[in-house]
């Protein structure tokens, strides 16, 4: 395998006594991973030029192995460790899986033959295949090359050093992948836990000097949430996943002045599209012109936002994308043009219709986010036997505003609502809740 094609080629670029991979019971040089990937390849000789699905209970796991694996196959799948029996079967199939690997602590738990010889496959060698979040529908899996993933990384390696990140996904999701590649790609320090307990990941992060953290605007405003966020010295702020409203991205700005506050534009299906870094919600108009950047391609077709990138996945294993006559690929988002701004609306898939009009939840939440007692909100719908379905707000109330009474909350929110949105958009009901699920990708949870 070339050098253009193995992620562990880029291993091999930093100085080995340089720390790679931090997390509460394990700390490894970039030279301690390289002597664990060369060890792991000799006991695991039959996965060379098979394709693999790798089940790792732990973040540290998957990294390794990752690096070890994907040298070595012909493609590796990061497979997560919740998907049922039946959808694993069906994803075996679709990808031709030979081997079924599954790694904790930085051991082999299981090593099954699954499958017979690959021999037949279109897969080119060193891919690695995510299965989308499947928030929108059934999980599609699409293939990567390598070049593919790390076309945005920078690898200055001798400026990476200055840069600790933080990895708050799950590195089987395109976005967790990213921060992984980025740290990879530059020498720098990746730091992370397998905790879901938002306190102790940033208590963990101040302790190693975290300053670059990637995450979705719902995961931010839970950590604007808690008390030791302030500790946090962050040099780079990167928000991605979901819709990037103005009072998150305000909130970012005025907690952390001296950072650089970066919304980026990605998804399974696209890859990484495009930036703004102007930290004001949606992209400037002149993204939609077709001469703005080499890079990428944006268009609005009927109210959806369409790109042409080179960063796109190779090709869906299984599910399918529409593309059109010039290439470009419909994303499903929808956005509304107003100035000289896009703004992103949400994706029609997730849209509540009540009484035959259109109420995207994204929408409304940014809405309500504008109170200045909500910290993170949630919009659903109800049914109803009359309009067909209503809308329903749950809320979580800032800290500092807990022991306001419900009915100041209800009224501050439904004020700011009826003078932002149209009556139909204004939430019925109002609940004020604890606390907001998010899920392995960082996004908010909605079924």
């Amino acid at each position: 395998m070339t050098n253009s094609t193995s992620l562990l080629s880029r291993l091999l670029n930093v100085p080995s006594e340089r720390a790679f991979l931090i997390c509460p019971n394990v700390e490894l040089t970039f030279g301690d991973v390289q002597e664990k990937v060369h060890r792991l390849q000799s006991q695991l000789e039959e996965l060379r030029g098979k394709n693999v699905a790798l089940v790792a209970k732990d973040r540290a796991s998957l990294a390794v192995y990752l690096l070890a694996v994907q040298d070595m196959s012909r493609s590796v799948y990061l497979q997560s460790s919740d998907i049922g029996t039946e959808t694993e079967k069906v994803f075996y199939q679709c990808s031709d899986i030979d081997y079924r690997l599954e790694v904790k602590n930085l051991d082999v738990i299981s090593l099954d033959c699954v499958g017979s010889s690959s021999t037949g496959t279109s897969l080119s060698c060193g891919q690695v295949i995510l299965a989308t979040s499947g928030t929108t529908g059934t999980p599609k899996l699409a293939s990567y090359s390598v070049s593919s993933l790390m076309s945005t990384c920078q690898a200055n390696i001798q400026r990476g050093e200055e840069f600790n990140w933080g990895l708050c996904y799950d590195m089987n999701r395109f976005a967790g992948l990213q921060v992984f590649l980025q740290a990879l790609s530059s020498g720098s320090k990746l730091v992370f836990t397998d905790s879901d307990k938002i306190d102790e990941l940033i208590d963990f992060f101040i302790r190693n000097q975290v300053n670059c953290v990637s995450a979705t605007p719902s995961f931010w405003r839970k950590l604007l949430m808690a008390a030791n966020h302030e500790h946090l010295l962050l040099k780079r702020i990167t928000l991605g996943g979901e819709i990037s409203s103005q009072s998150v991205l305000t909130a970012l700005v005025f907690r952390f002045p001296k950072a650089k506050i970066i919304h980026i534009y990605a998804s399974t299906e696209a890859g990484v599209g495009f930036s703004v870094k102007d930290a004001q919600e949606g992209f400037p108009l002149d993204y939609l012109n077709k001469n703005f950047s080499e890079q990428f391609q944006l268009k609005e077709k009927e109210g959806t936002l369409w790109i042409r990138t080179p960063n796109a996945k190779s090709e869906f294993i299984r599910g399918n994308i529409e593309l059109d006559d010039e290439g470009y690929l419909n994303t499903g988002d929808l956005i509304e043009i107003r100035e000289k701004r896009v703004f992103f609306l949400g994706r029609d898939s997730g849209s509540i219709n009540v009484g035959g009009n259109k109420v995207m939840p994204e929408k409304v939440e940014a809405i309500i986010e504008m109170s200045d007692y909500v910290a993170l909100a949630k919009v659903y719908a109800k049914k109803n036997s009359v309009l067909g379905a209503l809308v329903v707000a749950d809320i979580v109330v800032l800290p500092e505003f807990e022991a306001v009474d419900v009915s100041t909350l209800k009224a501050s929110v439904l004020t700011v609502c009826r003078e932002n949105l149209a009556s139909f958009e204004v939430p019925v009901m109002i609940k004020r809740v604890d606390e907001l699920q998010i899920n392995a990708t960082g996004k908010l949870v909605r079924n």
